[in-house]
């Protein structure tokens, strides 16, 4: 018995040693911690590709890697020799290629077949534009791009090589901010920092539907279950945006401010089915569960801080899931952090049932086993029925034994 005890104590020592720094107050715990480089890279987001699995990362100086999202040890390093700042990039629905745009009118069109980066034809059409945003539409035949002072264009390859770019009439006059296409319902959603939400119908029409004043900072269509959309403001508003799949123009926006939290809400990114994280300044993570229409905090700063100093001082720029509860933050400065359930949480319930059922057991092994010290002949019945087949023999020698006596 010494030794069993030695052993279970030694397990449940081990057990609550994995407990994680960044937990107290927090949904999920902060874990191992990957960094792309040992500089502050400068980045600025990351596009994950429809099957969840890589993630193109960008930033400053025209930073372009491709990594796993299961396994961010495993990248590709993707060469472009520019020195635009790349702010926004989306995957096309087939998930062989992803357009990258950013500062002095650049668009890139990266191919999964041999990883190459190439100019997609972009600061010829776009002139000089700052651009801000791109996103395919469900069908993948049409990109839409969004840049500085409310520009905004349909791009697709061109014959020739280059790209075949329209203007979107009826724009605003501030930055496009972020930009999503519902994956099932031909509607795009289109966020800007003052001119507020506007959709793009079918026929490449946009409608402004509201929030106008309110500084929106992304927009992201998380499910094809429903045809809705959430976007995020600076000043800690969200928006659901329900789609008409019919007529997009009659598509409505309600709007929501949340209270009881601080800091500024900076982006919105899919976790799993119709629930979403929004990254908040300073270091912070809320969850938006689409079906109960409501939010929640998930990973407080002041466990980010206890967890490391410089991840909390740094930005978050992007998150992706890996499974229902977890996945991984990326920062401005390049470092990749996991995140889960913090492992007492999903221990408890099971230690708990373990206590209870090991007490009684425990308890009867013990009168079991004084019960066998004081009767032989108990003992001999219960070795027989349940002993190794060596233990059986052992016994029936001694049962003769006794007998021929």
């Amino acid at each position: 018995m010494g030794r069993a005890s030695s052993s279970t104590l030694a397990a449940l020592f081990a057990l609550m040693m994995l407990a994680p720094v960044a937990s107290a107050g927090s949904a999920v715990g902060l874990y191992e911690k990957i960094s792309l480089s040992d500089q502050d890279l400068g980045l600025t987001g990351a596009s994950v590709d429809p099957l969840g699995e890589w993630a193109i990362v960008f930033g400053a100086e025209s930073y372009l890697e491709l990594v796993s999202t299961s396994d961010p040890e495993d990248r590709v390093e993707l060469v472009w020799n520019g020195e635009e700042e790349l702010v926004y990039g989306d995957f096309h629905p087939g998930g062989q290629t992803a357009l990258i745009v950013g500062s002095g009118g650049q668009v890139l069109r990266y191919a999964r077949s041999d990883h190459s980066v190439t100019d997609a034809g972009g600061d010829l059409e776009f002139g000089q534009v700052s651009l801000t945003s791109v996103t395919w539409n469900s069908g993948g035949s049409w990109a839409y791009v969004g840049g500085m002072d409310g520009w905004l264009w349909r791009m697709r390859a061109a014959a020739d090589g280059g790209a075949e770019v329209h203007p979107i009439q009826g724009r605003g006059s501030s930055d496009i901010t972020g930009m999503d296409c519902h994956p099932s319902v031909m509607a795009c959603v289109v966020t800007s920092l003052v001119d507020g939400i506007g959709v793009i119908d079918r026929d490449h029409n946009l409608h402004w539907l509201g929030g106008v004043g309110h500084p929106w900072s992304d927009v992201v269509c998380p499910t094809t279950e429903s045809a809705i959309c959430v976007a995020v403001s600076h000043d800690r508003t969200i928006a659901t945006v329900t789609l008409d799949a019919e007529l997009a123009a009659t598509s409505e926006v309600s709007l929501v401010q949340v209270t009881g939290t601080e800091g500024y809400f900076t982006g919105i990114s899919r976790q799993s089915g119709d629930r979403s994280l929004i990254m908040v300044a300073p270091f912070s993570l809320i969850e938006h569960d689409l079906s109960l229409n409501s939010s929640y905090p998930w990973l407080d700063n002041s466990d980010v801080v206890e967890y490391d100093a410089g991840v909390s001082n740094s930005r978050i720029v992007a998150t992706w899931g890996t499974d229902r509860d977890s996945g991984w933050i990326l920062t401005d400065r390049g470092d990749m952090v996991r995140y889960h359930p913090p492992l007492s949480n999903s221990l408890g319930g099971v230690l708990e049932v373990w206590v209870l059922i090991a007490i009684p057991a425990v308890t009867i092994l013990v009168i079991l086993s004084f019960a066998l010290g004081l009767s032989p002949g108990l003992q001999q019945r219960f070795t027989l029925r349940f002993g190794t087949a060596e233990e059986k023999r052992a016994a029936r020698r001694e049962a003769r034994r006794r007998k021929g006596r």
